[in-house]
């Protein structure tokens, strides 16, 4: 299990803290050979300050309109004069740790450029800000008439003339001044924008989780306070814009139900996006959001089925999701993020905590963050890298499909508890292979009408799994006939079965059926007469 040092959890979003301990372990790995692997893995030192302890962190990694790319992150030094500290009722309202208050020194959002595919880099822009803590600028980007736009956490803001909805900010003379723009969401909530991405016809998505805000005339008095009588207090939106960042639509709320305060998300070649909830919140898995000209739809959140779910995300030409886990541990994907491993070729070195990935022009994946973690000031010597690697595709899984007939037996008018199972690949039968029914009574352990658990607890907690092989025409059967038996019109089961579910068999990807529920008496209802 990948660890979260318990200071993130702390300072930045206390909603963390009690997600992080309920993360489910990561699903079996495959004992075989991968069938991909990192190549050409190499670490590049970016930007480091010149005060020591350096103090460079939570990164911002886009591109710009001609190839160039862009790096920021808070710099954060001590001046000869300490700054105003904080009122003691801002520090009550904030409640954060000792060790966390960067009211009295210099805080800037430091931007950096590179114009030769990120061989060098250039400082370009130095904003001052007053922000506790962190200012929160990871949502940042660069439209195609060269204008920056970079969202802030203004509830963290030391300013009393900037209101907690007051999130955005734009540059039109490349970052040497910066505008604030008009409130982007309703007054009755602080957020906490995260991610900024452009897509293909240059469609703007910003990722924003929404909370209450906190402070004198709210319910909530301080930051960490939470409402018990909610089911997620911060809920994540989308925001879209067509224009370039002029004017957005939304909210647009994703994850429904869940608590959660980061995500990341990449444009499919359908122009649909598949987003990621990652491994640090409570039910890792993924949502598509479909897209039907400038209008979004989105679909269900999916629990992941193996693995853990990095923060970040990419898409390579050959449709493989590769992802980061702060600090620098890579996992990788050929299902669409239905199930995860470990990405071979690349270690965890701390080098890119809070990261953000990018698949690039030339083939090559880069991932950007910093040396450390949530640190308090002064107490580590920070730098920023980035990650480059190419991923060299060792063989190619095989799509599969699972299908699933329950069989008729027409001389009692009845359908059997008996079930005829497919399975195929590429649209061809798939012999020889072992496919798993799990079946659960109602009434009994593992049962479960409302999806509130994952199948692995339930699988654990009762139930029956029963193994067949496929034959020549890719078929399985499976029979149940002490169901047959049941008179109780009202009995009913429900059962899903899956294929390669931890990967044994390298060459081809996992399956899985929706679960399916069957009354064990089933007959059609006999013609009035």
């Amino acid at each position: 299990m990948v660890q979260f040092p318990t200071l993130l959890t702390v300072a930045l979003c206390p909603v963390l803290a009690m997600l992080a301990d309920s993360q489910p372990a990561a699903g079996q790995e495959a004992k075989h050979e991968p069938a991909v692997r990192a190549v050409d893995f190499v670490s590049q030192h970016i930007y480091k300050s010149q005060q020591s302890p350096s103090y460079t962190s939570w990164v911002s990694f886009f591109p710009g309109e001609r190839g160039q790319w862009y790096l920021t992150c808070e710099e954060v030094t001590r001046p000869e004069t300490p700054l105003p500290q904080c009122t003691r009722q801002q520090w009550y309202e904030m409640s954060l740790p000792i060790g966390y208050d960067k009211s009295q020194y210099r805080m800037e959002v430091v931007m950096l450029e590179s114009q030769d595919n990120m061989q060098t880099w250039q400082v370009i822009s130095r904003q001052p800000v007053r922000f506790h803590h962190s200012a929160g600028s990871f949502a940042q980007a660069r439209t195609k008439d060269g204008r920056f736009l970079r969202f802030a956490w203004s509830p963290y803001s030391l300013d009393p003339a900037t209101e907690p909805n007051e999130i955005f900010y734009e540059s039109t003379d490349n970052g040497q001044t910066w505008v604030k723009k008009p409130p982007f969401h309703h007054t009755n909530f602080a957020s906490h924008p995260h991610r900024l991405r452009t897509l293909r016809d240059g469609t703007l998505v910003l990722c924003v989780p929404l909370s209450p805000k906190w402070g004198v005339g709210t319910d909530r008095p301080v930051r960490s306070a939470m409402r018990l009588d909610v089911i997620n207090q911060m809920q994540m939106t989308l925001f879209f814009s067509f224009d370039q960042g002029r004017t957005w639509r939304g909210p647009l709320p994703i994850f429904g139900g869940q608590t959660i305060s980061e995500t990341d998300f990449v444009e499919l070649p359908s122009g649909d996006l598949l987003f990621v909830n990652n491994s640090i919140f409570a039910n890792p898995g993924r949502q598509f959001v479909y897209r039907e000209g400038q209008r979004f739809t989105p679909g269900p959140l999916e629990r992941v089925h193996s693995g853990t779910v990095p923060e970040t995300v990419c898409l390579t030409d050959e449709g493989i999701l590769v992802g980061c886990m702060r600090a620098g541990t890579y996992y990788w994907s050929d299902d669409l993020g239905q199930t995860w491993q470990p990405l071979e070729g690349t270690a965890g070195s701390g080098e890119v905590y809070q990261p953000w990935i990018h698949y690039l022009p030339d083939g090559r994946i880069a991932c950007a963050g910093h040396l450390g973690a949530d640190d308090p000031i002064g107490s580590r010597d920070q730098h920023l890298s980035i990650h480059f690697f190419r991923l060299e595709v060792l063989r190619k899984t095989k799509d599969t499909r699972l299908w699933v007939e329950r069989d008729f037996d027409e001389p009692s008018n009845k359908w059997a508890n008996a079930y005829t199972i497919t399975l195929t690949s590429d649209g061809q039968p798939l012999a020889d292979k072992e496919v798993a029914f799990w079946y659960v009574e109602r009434y009994q352990p593992g049962y479960d009408s409302w999806n509130s658990q994952p199948l692995a607890e339930r699988m654990q907690a009762g139930g029956t799994l029963i193994k067949v092989g496929t034959g020549a025409d890719g078929k399985a059967h499976v029979a149940l006939p002490h169901l047959d038996e049941v008179t109780n019109i009202h009995l009913s089961y429900q059962f899903i079965v899956r294929f390669n579910p931890d990967r044994t068999d390298p060459d081809y990807k996992p399956a899985q059926t929706p679960q399916m529920e069957f009354y064990a008496n089933a007959y059609p209802d006999p013609p009035l007469e």
